[in-house]
């Protein structure tokens, strides 16, 4: 591979964060970030194309290090944050004109959206697991200044709780690696290469099992609550529904998942070290907890985009019971439903947005009979609901299939049928809230709101939605041949635990 690929992927970010800040015209702000995101997902194609070519790639001195599971998460962070980008053009110039009326807050929310961006790479491409804590440490600060965008007493309040929350699991993640470390010194492993992914994975079958159990367990409270698995996941709907738009659907597509690559990353050393059913049953069993306890909150729901953040618990729950089930159809299940999530979810808070910009307000009770006045938008967001809530014929469905085939195939009866039951519970709630704020009858008290606001959604908003829409309709009927391959790649690595 061409090193100069990964430098330009890293240079990205920062270029944008740079160029940002020098158009006056707020239109042309937003076109530039998205001229450079969408650069960056077309290069993101060649570094993955190159994955696939070569197996694994290891670069400056070591330090990182490209496998089909770090291909598999810089083909989402890059589209997901393109997508982000394209939405942002029209959603942060209405921002502009209706809250924020500073043209320097708008580029301080593109500093700060390259800041997330790049943090979220150099999380899914180091080699070392001590510098991967420090990146996705790094993603917590730059998304906590977003939650708190605004800066008004609810998003600050939900900035705080967020960054305490995550800041506290992400010390146990540490604690995690240090001891880890000290399972590899302890049996004279080399010191420098101690916390290296690549060199671990060689000598973990001589780690003392019991020390690294522990390590495991703290691993999985640390990542976990950066995931948003539950219990660790109270900092999630508070985060999800006060973030900026486009942020919410960063935070929901691409960082939960960047907690999840920390686990898989840390449970393929463990598996390696204390055999597979130490981690698998404890990754299933927060799945399900996430999933059970994401049903009665969304069923209880009135909140829009509160409702989508106790989806994203659900889904979550989700890859954490492909990834438990430890088979490899589950676990490519689990790995092509990150990508299915992080479309269906950024389309869902694109929707949300803009209803929320023209309703002047998030309360579902308010939302009704959307179609009516935003048809393009209500339409969508009746189709999006559909395939987040897991119907067929949308890839979502399709890879829960797979997920829950793979728990039969390996015998996880109780958990199998759990997980349907929870699944049947929560696509219920789901199908109930958006049949009622699309076809149900439009609320009264929100006319003057709705005659009075100006915005109307632009090409770009339209392109932003029709993309992953199209996607994971796609998706749901065929899967591209070099997709395929890295989903494929992907779960031989969580599976067989060593390189390609």
């Amino acid at each position: 591979m061409d090193i100069n690929k990964i430098l330009l992927l890293y240079s990205i970010p920062a270029l944008a964060g740079f160029s940002v800040l020098l158009p006056k015209n707020k239109k042309i702000i937003g076109l530039l970030q998205a001229s450079w995101m969408v650069f960056s997902f077309i290069l993101a194609l060649f570094i993955v194309k190159d994955i696939l070519s070569f197996g694994f790639m290891s670069m400056f001195n070591n330090s990182i290090y490209l496998d089909a599971l770090s291909g598999l998460m810089i083909f989402l962070v890059t589209l997901v944050g393109t997508i982000v980008s394209i939405y942002s053009i029209s959603y942060m110039t209405n921002e502009v004109e209706e809250k924020i009326q500073n043209i320097w807050k708008l580029k301080g929310y593109y500093l700060l959206l390259n800041a997330f961006v790049f943090s979220m790479l150099l999380t899914v491409t180091v080699n070392s697991m001590g510098v991967l804590w420090i990146a996705i440490e790094l993603s917590t600060l730059a998304s906590a200044f977003l939650v708190g965008y605004y800066n008004r007493e609810a998003p600050v309040e939900a900035a705080w709780k967020y960054i305490i929350l995550c800041t506290v699991g992400i010390a146990f993640a540490m604690i995690g690696i240090i001891l880890a470390y000290y399972a590899v010194t302890h049996v004279g492993g080399m010191k420098s290469l101690g916390l290296n992914w690549d060199y671990l994975v060689t000598i973990a079958h001589k780690l003392d099992p019991d020390l690294m159990k522990v390590a495991f367990v703290f691993i999985l409270i640390g990542f976990g609550t950066k995931a948003g698995l539950a219990p660790m996941h109270s900092w999630l709907p508070d985060a999800h529904s006060e973030a900026p738009t486009p942020v919410s659907a960063l935070l929901s597509g691409v960082l939960i998942k960047c907690g999840i690559y920390g686990i898989l990353r840390f449970a393929i050393i463990t598996n390696l070290s204390v055999g597979n059913d130490f981690s698998n049953k404890l990754i299933l069993f927060f799945g399900l907890l996430s999933i059970g306890i994401s049903g009665i909150f969304i069923i209880t729901q009135k909140n829009i985009k509160r409702l989508l953040a106790y989806s994203s618990l659900e889904h979550i729950g989700i890859i954490a019971c492909g990834i438990g089930f430890a088979n490899p159809l589950a676990i490519f299940g689990a790995l092509f439903h990150m990508v299915n999530h992080a479309m269906v979810k950024s389309l869902m808070f694109f929707t949300s947005g803009n209803l929320a910009l023209k309703f002047h307000t998030k309360d579902m009770e308010h939302l009704k009979g959307t179609i009516q006045v935003m048809p393009v938008s209500g339409t969508i967001l009746l189709i999006g609901g559909l395939a987040l809530a897991g119907s067929p014929p949308f890839s979502i469905f399709i890879s829960e299939f797979y997920i829950l085939s793979g728990g039969i195939e390996g015998n996880y009866w109780v958990a199998s049928i759990l997980f349907l039951l929870f699944l049947l519970i929560v696509f219920g709630g789901l199908s109930y809230h958006f049949l009622q704020m699309t076809i149900g009858p439009l609320n009264n008290n929100v006319d003057s709101n709705i005659s009075s606001t100006k915005y109307k959604m632009s090409k770009s908003g339209v392109v932003s939605m029709l993309l992953p829409l199209v996607l994971i309709s796609i998706l749901g009927i065929w899967m591209p041949a070099p997709l395929l391959k890295l989903l494929n790649e992907a779960t031989k690595i969580v599976t067989r635990g060593h390189m390609i």
